[in-house]
């Protein structure tokens, strides 16, 4: 028995993100990132023309409200390559579009705007129903979900960009429940606005996030790419494919029983694929703990010569091969500092603020300090520039 139908689900596109602060530091890698994002949508397009019947993204097909005619003409370009029916919601970052009077939309292209908008087709003699609803505004706090209901007898498929209680940071988005998707006549529900992937219900309905389609901060690692879905009967089959032009990959370089940096180095390189941004954190206990805190930007430049990819360190988490709960203990100067960097540890954000930059020139240092301890990497900071004087401190000989 064949499949009844298939479709491709994607979204969170980003067409013309322009990877402002890659770019400053390294144009060749910020003009690739910004091309691969149009390159991860051309192989979607191409994989729904040979597989599928129809397409649905899921909002944020741009990356802001004003994108260029470039990236509308590339849009227009691949629906006509197309062919086939698209259906689109909005999402915060496209709830409004610029040129929809001077360069249009394809035949092919729908955008449903709310939750009573929806198009039946009929594909090989079944009755195929697509309901979504857009934003209208960049922030809404309106339950888009929760006003969408299928037809009974019908498959349906419900497209809407939003934040899932629990599975969401920006829960301030369209925000619902999961049991808000549930009992609605609606078999597959299409979400976007989520850039990690994750199927949150696997039938019953069938409640996916596709992640967006190419990764663009060192946060947003692994594959990255849009669900073939393929229907039969009652039963569906979900498929993930990946289109990412660039891979992020995060990689712990790992001193442990590392005598020199040429072993460290040659430990990474077969985790570091070609091509792609490997996200570097340096970890371990080890006598190359010194050499790593001195230059890991140099280490990072050697491995991605090597591995023929880019490189950024995300963290360096190295202890020095010592004992450092023992070195803690007595008088010495370096008892001294550890002792000071675990009782800095045990106080709050605005107390360790308050102790690092009570007044004069340190104080202009706050609102620096301060966007590090919402992310909460102040304490880190301060335990590894601890760490790092202890470092100095025996290699002194002290």
């Amino acid at each position: 028995m064949g499949t009844d139908f298939s479709f491709v689900h994607c979204a969170d596109l980003h067409l013309g993100s322009r990877f402002y602060a890659v770019t400053e530091e390294n144009p060749g890698l910020g003009k690739r990132l910004y091309d691969s994002v149009f390159r991860s949508f051309s192989r979607i397009v191409e994989l729904a023309k040979e597989r599928a019947d129809f397409m649905v993204i899921s909002g944020d097909v741009y990356d802001d409200t004003n994108q260029t005619p470039r990236t509308r003409l590339f849009f227009c370009e691949k629906m006509r390559e197309f062919g086939k029916p698209c259906f689109i919601v909005r999402g915060n970052h496209d709830f409004k579009t610029s040129w929809d009077g001077s360069i249009a939309y394809p035949d092919n292209v729908r955008m449903l705007e709310g939750p009573d908008d929806r198009i039946v087709m009929n594909i090989g003699g079944r009755e195929v129903e697509i309901i979504g609803s857009s934003y209208t505004t960049m922030h809404t706090s309106e339950n888009l979900a929760a006003g969408m209901h299928g037809t009974p007898g019908m498959f349906t498929i419900g497209m809407v960009h939003c934040s899932v209680d629990g599975y969401s940071d920006n829960a301030d988005y369209a925000p619902c429940r999961l049991s808000d998707m549930i009992g609605k006549d609606i078999q597959y529900w299409a979400l976007g606005h989520i850039h990690k992937r994750a199927v949150l219900k696997e039938s019953d309905p069938c409640i996916v996030y596709p992640g967006n389609i190419q990764g663009r901060s060192p946060n947003e690692t692994g594959k990255k790419g849009c669900y073939l879905v393929s229907v039969t009967g009652d039963s569906m089959e979900k498929e993930f494919v990946p289109t990412q032009e660039v891979l992020w990959k995060s990689v712990k370089a790992d001193i442990t029983w590392k005598k020199d940096v040429s072993q460290l180095v040659d430990s990474v390189i077969p985790e570091c694929p070609e091509g792609s941004v490997v996200c570097l954190t340096f970890v371990g206990r080890g006598p190359l703990n010194h050499v790593v805190r001195s230059d890991p930007e140099g280490i990072a430049a050697a491995i991605a010569e090597r591995a023929k990819c880019s490189t950024d360190v995300r963290g360096i988490e190295t202890r020095p091969d010592a004992d450092l709960e023992a070195a803690a203990q007595g008088k010495t100067l370096v008892s001294g500092v550890l002792r000071t960097a675990k009782r800095y540890s045990e106080l709050s954000d605005s107390e360790l603020l308050d102790l690092l930059c009570p007044e004069g020139p340190a104080s202009d240092m706050r609102p620096y300090l301060q966007y590090y301890a919402e992310r909460g990497e102040l304490r880190r900071m301060v335990n590894d520039a601890a760490l790092a004087l202890v470092d100095r401190i025996w290699e002194g000989g002290q």
